[in-house]
């Protein structure tokens, strides 16, 4: 049989494959990038492109010029820069455009075989509407990834690992071609640049202000001496004394939108030592920063009315320091130069000190002085790239009130067959935890959360250790991965019918609609005992079929995968192209006469499950010497006919939906119990003293005296 289900595989595959372009081929030797910008290609990822020009890089790209030829951007594919791959083990291929700047341009996949999504033309067209929102994000060294693509159903991992790549791509194209520097350590951000007002800045903390009232000040000298006449004295009518800001102008974004002359803050940098740092100083009111001494020789020219202070070390100004500068920090506003050799960093910490000269009552000089504190705000420092955030990391946390769900329903179902004895001694209730299950498992684990375990999945972990693939490909699926984890596990211990009975959405709305069309009366059609072991043989063959063609030609797995309907039954929810849909249509349809004929008859993951199966540990179903001969109650009560004529279950065909246990508890129904009930109840029916006898002869009626 299996030497006849391989010649079989080969002969489907080898029809399949000339049907689908090879993947094979096309990853190991696929057309040079220019070829495969068709003008549908290059319409979604480069719209204004004018001219294009191969580049050799590395990395391998395709330079973009405008109708002035002059160059813009780059085009470039993550089959050629990155191979990732998604859930698929095959490579797939994602073309983008970049602009000089970091902007993405457009995506457009060009190939792939991601199961959940190839052959799919719902999900085909939510990845090109993520796709189309991709266009404008910033792949600029530092981010990573756009936003999550939560709403390509049922296909996040696929697109998730798709925009990672473009990101990828996209930040080895701009580092390589455009030069962009890699940062290395905290460095202050002295190119970017993006217009901000003064309250926004203010609120950013990128400039500081502080204001002095008349009180403040009159507080400050009655702290130091009594009767201080300050050096300017204020007006009553006025206040405050002053409003003082400070900032840091070398920061484009900071200087460029404080300063009204840019050409002449950009002449100051121009001329300013390598290395230099401008800080921007202003004041608003009756007192002002700069004072007049900083103009006189006598005083050396030093500013008497402000210096920085930075740890243990204090920087006093003199007149060649400064230059003014009309900005937005007030009437008085200019430019101190701190030079390098001046050891000041702007990346710490630092404290401008503003000082009110006055004259105590006995003639001696007094200075308030006034703190200032200021912090560069991380909007203005570039970070070195923290190591990318691993794919797993992020899909399971996402993915974690799917896992409290699925956890609560697989212990609901493992007490299920703990307590299975006690369930099976209640009909009704058995009727509506079994039916309450099932829909759990078509509703939720099926449409909702679009956990369908099938052939594709032990096709992919099977291939996986062939593609050099890591541990981590195994998880990209928290809810397969669980789910598979306890289907082995159950398997191993009692069997493929935990699974095929009660997790699998497809084979749970199958006998879902097998139980409306017995509530409609409709003819159930039980195949023959001999007939039934000749039609359960068809699952192994699709089972060599799909798993030989996955390993033999790949380029047509996808195609025979699609021996399973669950795709289009339950993870696309019967949107697709019109001939997969009346193929799972028409397997539904004769589920209303036949139970789970799918399942049992065609599954290729029932087959591989089968096969498995051998394996099991444990046998919780109960049989008596009496099951079989000469009782066939729990066979005609099985309703996949897993049970033969000699009373044995053939547990590699059994679903465990405990219908025979049920029948094997109930002393109404099982002939061995209810002889058992009925001499029990004869037996109840004897009095305590001894045999009671019918009486010899009636009483007379009153009609007869």
């Amino acid at each position: 049989m299996w030497a006849l289900a391989r010649r079989a595989s080969i002969l489907v595959a080898a029809v399949l494959l000339h049907a689908l372009p090879a993947a094979a081929d096309y990853v190991s030797d696929p057309p040079s990038l220019i070829d495969r910008l068709t003008p549908e290609v290059l319409a979604a990822v480069f719209p204004e492109a004018v001219r294009l020009e191969p580049v050799e890089g590395p990395p391998a790209a395709v330079a973009v010029f405008d109708s002035g030829d002059a160059l813009v951007g780059y085009i470039f594919s993550t089959l050629d820069l990155v191979r990732a791959r998604g859930f698929s083990s095959t490579p797939f291929d994602v073309i983008g455009g970049v602009l000089l700047d970091g902007t993405i341009t457009g995506v457009k996949d060009v190939f792939h075989r991601e199961p959940h999504i190839y052959n799919d033309d719902r999900r085909t067209e939510l990845l090109a509407r993520y796709f189309e929102s991709l266009a404008g994000a910033a792949f600029n060294g530092i981010t990573r990834g756009p936003r999550k693509p939560d709403f390509v159903s049922g296909a996040t991992i696929s697109a998730r690992a798709m925009a990672y790549a473009v990101g990828d791509s996209a930040r080895m194209v701009m580092r390589s071609l455009v030069g962009l520097p890699e940062v290395t350590e905290p460095t202050i951000d002295l190119d970017g640049f993006a217009p901000m007002t003064f309250a926004e800045l203010a609120a950013a903390g990128s400039v500081r202000s502080l204001t002095i009232t008349n009180a403040d000040l009159e507080a400050a000298f009655a702290a130091i001496a009594p009767g201080v006449a300050p050096e300017i004295a204020p007006r009553a009518e006025r206040d405050p004394y002053i409003t003082f800001s400070i900032g840091l102008a070398s920061v484009p974004m900071i200087g460029r939108n404080l300063v009204d002359n840019v050409g002449a803050l950009d002449r100051v940098i121009g001329d300013a030592p390598e290395g230099a740092m401008l800080l921007i100083f202003g004041s608003q009111g009756r007192y002002d920063f700069q004072g007049i001494r900083f103009l006189n020789a006598s005083s050396s020219n030093m500013f008497d009315r402000v210096e920085v202070r930075q740890g243990e070390r204090t920087f006093a100004f003199h007149r060649g320091d400064f230059v003014r500068a009309p900005s937005d920090l007030g009437t008085h506003s200019g430019l101190f130069v701190m030079t390098p050799e001046s050891g000041f960093d702007p990346m710490l910490p630092w404290t401008a000190v503003l000082k009110v000269h006055g004259v105590a009552a006995d003639g001696s000089a007094v200075t308030a002085s006034f703190p200032l504190d200021y912090t560069l705000p991380a909007l203005h420092i570039l970070l070195p790239e923290p190591p990318p955030e691993p794919i797993l990391v992020g899909i399971w946390r996402e993915a974690r009130a799917d896992l409290v769900v699925m956890g609560l329903a697989l212990m609901a179902l493992t007490g299920i067959f703990v307590f299975q004895r006690r369930l099976a001694r209640h009909r009704r209730l058995h009727r509506i935890v079994r039916i309450g299950f099932l829909t759990f498992t078509v509703v939720w684990i099926g449409y909702i959360a679009g956990a369908q375990l099938s052939i594709t999945h032990v096709v992919t972990y099977l291939k996986g250790p062939f593609q050099g693939v890591d541990f981590t490909y195994y998880l990209v699926e928290p809810l397969i991965v669980v789910l598979g984890v306890y289907v082995l596990l159950s398997l191993v211990l009692i069997g493929r019918g935990v699974f095929c009975g009660w997790l699998c959405p497809f084979g749970a709305l199958q006998e879902l609609v097998h139980r409306i069309g017995r509530f409609l009366r409709l003819p159930d059609w039980t195949p023959s005992g001999k007939l039934q072991r000749l039609m359960w043989l068809p699952k192994y063959g699709t089972a060599a079929i799909v798993l030989g063609t996955a390993f033999l030609l790949p380029g047509a797995a996808s195609s025979a995968e699609e021996i399973e309907p669950f795709k289009t039954a339950i993870t696309s929810a019967f949107v697709r192209e019109w001939p997969f849909v009346v193929y799972a249509v028409a397997i539904l349809c004769f589920s209303l006469f036949t139970e789970r004929a799918f399942c049992r008859f065609l599954c290729p993951l029932g087959g591989v499950l089968a096969v498995l199966d051998r394996m099991h540990i444990l046998s919780l179903l109960k049989r008596r010497p009496q099951c079989g001969s000469p009782c066939q109650l729990c066979a005609h009560s099985c309703p996949v006919g897993a049970i033969v004529p000699s009373g044995r279950i053939v547990m590699a065909e059994c679903f465990q939906c405990l219908d025979c246990q049920v029948e094997y508890y109930d002393d109404r129904r099982c002939p061995p119990l209810s002889k058992e009930r009925k001499a029990r109840e004869r037996a109840a029916a004897i009095p305590a003293g001894g045999i009671r006898l019918a009486p010899v002869f009636a009483p007379r009626r009153a009609s007869d005296v």
